[in-house]
């Protein structure tokens, strides 16, 4: 297997910690651990550090089926973040020459992967115009005899948007048609704005794996805490696999998540207040814009993906807003999509403001 460079990652671990006003976050702002340790009322002092069960512990699974409606804790693996979930499930399915359908826009690690086990990846693209919705005979038309995944992101990044249950229920249909396999990345599910959880992929056909973790609808991404929610027999396959990867996930991190879990409903009403909150200033700032932007307002997540009029390319104006500004946000050409950015706003108030007002000065130096 050869991999492409996973163009977005690698910016982001490369600037993350370096700029001032760090924009390309699609979460928000995470706990510190003096918070979740008040919110989950752990004392974790006792506990031993030795190695974690690598299915993850039992209580963890339990808590993680609660929340995938008909699931128990044979049909759950606990993995080190929902990117080592989506690595063991595409790698275990999937083999060269296989015909793979990746739902886009999305987080590009499926369409990555998939290309560099040697499979034929057909894009299906969300419309813009009718506000990042799917159509459904699109695709219908691109899933053939050879299809042997489907891949969807919901609530998506990058536009915040939600399938709706009549769409997760077409892509069921579709799958079973042909008898293709469904990987629905779900890790943003608990981030709605309303205050009402979207709907899951899990349950609606039999071949069907669902991933999701603790970093966005909970605001823990440091613990690396995500689960695989699929058929016992493909949990025992990405569990084999795993002996390869990281074995176990880190004691420590899944202490904290079994209790965080245990606080579930608390933790997104935090998450959801942030949302709600910090929105508005990232509105404003595009309705200033009017004109020379375009948007869907977001229904989910803490991300907005913005369509632009000025005559430069993602890649090249980003590059310059890191160095010469110390901002950073996500170029719609690491997503494919060319002349749009992803911005979020789920970090402190001070700090978007300050570097949505660095992106004006860097718009009005294009000039």
């Amino acid at each position: 297997m050869r991999f492409p460079t996973f163009e977005m990652e690698r910016m982001q671990s490369t600037w993350e910690h370096r700029v001032r006003y760090d924009l390309s976050e699609s979460g928000v702002e995470p706990l510190t651990l003096g918070e979740t340790l008040e919110l989950v009322g752990r004392d974790i002092g006792d506990l031993r550090l030795g190695y974690a069960d690598g299915r993850g512990r039992d209580a963890t699974r339990a808590q993680v089926a609660r929340i995938h409606r008909g699931a128990t804790a044979d049909q759950i693996l606990v993995t080190t973040g929902t990117s080592e979930a989506n690595f063991l499930v595409v790698t275990t399915l999937v083999e060269r020459g296989d015909e793979v359908v990746v739902v886009l826009p999305s987080y590009m690690q499926v369409h990555g992967l998939a290309r560099g086990i040697g499979a034929s990846v057909r894009e299906v693209w969300l419309e813009e115009e009718r506000g990042w919705t799917l159509d459904h005979d699109r695709l219908s038309a691109a899933i053939t005899a050879r299809t042997k995944l489907i891949c969807l992101c919901t609530p998506n990044n990058p536009t915040g948007q939600i399938l709706s249950a009549s769409d997760l229920d077409a892509v069921a249909r579709l799958a079973e048609r042909v008898g293709a396999w469904v990987l629905c990345d779900e890790v943003y599910r608990g981030t709605e704005h309303d205050g009402v959880e979207s709907a899951s992929m899990w349950g609606r056909c039999e071949r069907v794996v669902v991933t999701g973790g603790l970093s966005k609808a909970y605001g823990l991404p440091g613990l690396r805490i995500g689960w695989i929610v699929a058929p016992p027999e493909r949990i025992e396959a990405a569990w084999a696999q795993k002996d390869y990867t990281t074995i176990a996930t880190a004691t420590i991190s899944e202490a904290l998540a079994e209790a965080a879990l245990g606080c579930r409903d608390a933790l997104l009403a935090r998450t959801r207040r942030l949302l709600v909150e910090r929105w508005p200033a990232l509105e404003k700032w595009a309705v200033a814009h009017d004109g020379k932007l375009r948007w869907a307002r977001p229904r989910a997540g803490a991300i907005s993906f913005f369509g632009y009029a000025y005559g430069v390319d993602s890649w090249p104006f980003v590059e310059r807003l890191i160095q010469e500004r110390g901002t950073m946000v996500v170029p719609g050409s690491q997503l494919l999509v060319e002349r749009h950015l992803r911005i979020g706003f789920g970090g402190p108030p001070a700090k978007l403001r300050a570097g949505l007002a660095e992106i004006d000065a860097a718009i009005a130096s294009l000039s």
